[in-house]
């Protein structure tokens, strides 16, 4: 059985404005045992106050990744888990900051408070420290890995009193939970799934390394939300794409184009940050961040503020720009750069020279946008998979033959299922490059 302990870490007490700020899990699985510890950048800089009750250097945190960058290696650790929690409080952030990323993860198998609370009828408050100290265990806790093993110490204590509530087993659940469905039809290969409803509309479609064991762990789940979903699928079916990348595309693409009723994420298409300019009333070339729907951008590259600004301030400094008329400073009179701008917000500087500058600023961003080619595997030994961004831009994905040789677009033009780019698949793209050790599958054109 694999069960994984979750301790979380947090800014403070509050759910609705703390943040999640250091992840440990222990997975124990027949045996192994593997352990991740994260800590996870927060969108917003933290208070003065949150700063100071740190148990480590708030830089550490400024320099860490943000939950977005390690959610695909989480998400892959607790697949086909049974999750431990300390208590309520930290299941319900857990669940909460994943949501608002786009990831849903299930509740808690056990939380250790509930579990003491129906054992021990005591006033105390619930504790760790406090745990471990009724169950007679020894154990500092120092750190939130620390945490986390005196949680998987306090879990096996409580297997071997006998006082763990019954779970249903995996051979339980899919009795109950599988009817009279086939799965021999599904692959053990990477792919994207459907599972369809009486009259066959797709009602969920997921995606998997191993399509196969990825249905079956749904059939086999004790959560409320699977066991519904089970009990309203009457078929299964599924589509091969030979490698994880493209089954995450696919099942961006699908999710958004059919909305099924199970799935919680990516229906609804989010309004990208893009560089915009335009010309104000007093003739100077603007720079600005702006939200707009991909209908209106196909061609723009960014999909979060942060990134937008980053690109902004950079091309500020490079091409000596002002603050103010970059979007970078809201206000009136000057701006606050002595440094890199040459006055045009005091009428130090002709409006053609630095306009000038601008279009050179905006050229310069267009050609820093890539076009390249991802071959990855296709899916069977006679094919190859590639994906195609273009200028920055995904376009699609397809399959060629494995003797063809790839160099530019025009030798995948003819083979491309055109897809389109969204904020999801600008995602999907950047977390394969951060996640990937494999630069060779990389082809400029």
């Amino acid at each position: 059985m694999k069960i994984a302990f979750i301790s979380v870490l947090t800014s403070s007490n509050d759910l609705s404005r703390c943040k999640m700020l250091n992840l440990s899990i222990r997975i124990q699985n027949d045996g192994i045992l593997t352990e991740h510890n994260s800590l996870i950048k927060p969108v917003a800089a933290l208070s003065k106050m949150e700063r100071s009750v740190l148990p480590f250097e708030y830089l550490l945190l400024r320099t860490a990744p943000p939950l977005c960058d390690v959610t695909p290696i989480i998400s892959e650790l607790l697949e086909g888990a049974q999750t431990v929690f300390c208590d309520r409080f930290s299941e319900r952030i857990f669940i909460k900051s994943f949501r608002e990323i786009g990831y849903p993860m299930g509740s808690a198998t056990y939380i250790l408070e509930k579990i003491f609370k129906q054992l021990f009828k005591s006033s105390t408050i619930f504790s760790l420290p406090y745990a471990l100290e009724i169950l007679d265990l020894e154990k500092t806790i120092s750190n939130n890995q620390e945490a986390a093993k005196a949680m998987q110490m306090v879990y096996y204590k409580l297997e071997e009193l006998g006082k763990l509530p019954h779970v249903l087993s995996q051979k339980e659940n899919v009795s109950s939970n599988i009817g009279g469905l086939d799965f021999s039809h599904l692959p053990p290969h990477p792919g994207v799934y459907f599972f369809r409803d009486l009259n066959g509309t797709v009602i969920y479609v997921g995606k998997a390394k191993n399509i196969l064991q990825r249905v079956r762990s749904h059939f086999t789940s004790k959560l409320s939300f699977e066991r519904h979903l089970c009990k309203n699928t009457e078929t299964i079916d599924f589509e091969d794409t030979g490698s994880e990348t493209i089954a995450l595309l696919l099942e961006s693409h699908y999710i958004s184009d059919l909305k099924p009723t199970f799935n919680t994420q990516q229906k609804a298409l989010l309004d990208p940050y893009i560089i915009a300019s335009k010309i104000d009333s007093k003739g100077v070339l603007r720079i600005q961040p702006i939200q707009k729907s991909y209908s209106d951008s196909e061609n723009d590259f960014y999909y979060n503020r942060d990134s937008v600004l980053k690109k902004i301030m950079e091309v500020q400094q490079k091409f000596k720009l002002c603050k103010r008329y970059t979007g970078i400073e809201r206000k009136s009179g000057k701006c606050s750069d002595p440094i890199f701008c040459k006055g045009i917000c005091q009428g130090l500087e002709s409006k053609e020279e630095y306009n000038l500058r601008v279009k050179n600023a905006l050229q310069y961003i267009d050609e820093q946008r890539p076009s390249y080619i991802l071959k990855l595997k296709g899916r069977n030994a006679f094919e190859s998979a590639f994906v195609l961004i273009k200028h920055g831009i995904y376009q699609g994905f397809g399959f060629i033959d494995i003797e063809s040789q790839i160099n530019s677009i025009e030798d995948i033009n003819g083979f491309i299922r055109k897809l389109p780019h969204t904020y999801f698949t600008s995602r999907i793209i950047d977390q394969y490059f951060k996640s990937s050790k494999n630069t060779e599958n990389v082809f400029l054109i």
